[in-house]
């Protein structure tokens, strides 16, 4: 989720009827379980509505721009945080559970929003090099490179999971980050770069807010 959305995009994360609320909980417990999203039939079942409401529901929701169906279908292939295919940003449960972020500051925000302790593996947008960050109890514990940076897109144009989620990166040092910068410079002006220290705090509150706001952070399992 770009951390830069409008603000109709910043208060439209908060701003949920009830059913949103149920949906977006229903939705969270199936990836969380299974690593794939409810069908509408299932939707359907756990929310106690029928399928044209479900389907109503889901069409706000993205209309927020909180999740994304492949055209033409009901099938929910991301949902913030959660892409549910193959991306760089891979997010590995204490229970050995791998599951894919969005982007980088998705992948921050996945433990926090649900309260749990993850492994982030991702990689350098420069080098291409492993890097990995430990996050426990809302902090970041171990990480593979001292100086990892995030930069960030500050402008959307279109759905975040097809416009900045892409482009959103981890790189492994300032001096690969200013590497790509001076090969992309025109994509490179559109966005900011951060040190990970500087950019997490943020990330973390966004993201813990969202997830009391919807109702999935529980208690650590």
């Amino acid at each position: 989720m770009n951390a830069n959305k409008s603000s109709r995009k910043k208060r439209s994360c908060f701003e949920l009827a009830p059913l949103e609320k149920k949906a977006l909980s229903s939705i969270f417990k199936t990836i969380l379980e299974f690593g794939r999203a409810p069908t509408v039939e299932e939707l359907e079942l756990s929310m106690k509505e029928s399928g044209s409401r479900v389907i109503t529901i889901l069409d706000e929701l993205e209309e927020k721009d909180l999740l994304l169906r492949r055209k033409g279908t009901q099938q929910v292939v991301s949902i913030y945080p959660f892409s549910l295919t193959s991306t760089k940003h891979q997010i590995v449960l204490e229970d050995g559970k791998a599951l894919f972020a969005m982007c980088a500051v998705d992948a921050l925000g996945m433990p926090n929003m649900f309260n749990k302790n993850v492994e982030v593996i991702s990689q350098c947008e420069w080098c291409k090099q492993e890097i990995t960050i430990e996050i426990k109890n809302g902090e970041v514990t171990t990480r593979s490179h001292p100086h990892i940076q995030i930069w960030n897109l500050e402008r959307q144009e279109g759905p975040s999971a097809e416009t900045c989620c892409p482009v959103i990166s981890f790189f492994c040092s300032d001096e690969h980050f200013r590497e790509w910068q001076d090969k992309n410079s025109d994509l490179a002006k559109k966005g900011q770069n951060n040190a990970l220290d500087q950019a997490y705090p943020d990330i973390r509150e966004r993201w813990k807010r969202y997830g009391e706001t919807v109702g999935v952070r529980g208690k650590k399992s």
